[in-house]
């Protein structure tokens, strides 16, 4: 899984206004929204945002994992 790694809150923009891996965006978008929201852009922090979805992208993939070693 490509997991990825914003420099900057103009990375993130791009990524919600133009598009981006389809398991990727609902996170940035709820992070944006529970954790950024009254947050200038420049006060979010990139490296949070950065942990915070590779946490939650690979807690998906183990959960799948998971999931799927209990069906087969």
């Amino acid at each position: 899984m490509n997991i990825p790694e914003f420099k900057d809150i103009e990375d993130v923009q791009r990524f919600l206004n133009y598009g981006g891996d389809e398991w990727c965006r609902p996170m940035v978008e709820e992070y944006m929204e529970l954790i950024a929201f009254d947050a200038k852009p420049e006060d979010i922090d990139i490296e949070e945002l950065n942990g915070w979805l590779e946490h939650e992208l690979l807690s998906v993939t183990d959960g799948y994992r998971d999931w799927g070693d209990e069906h087969s």
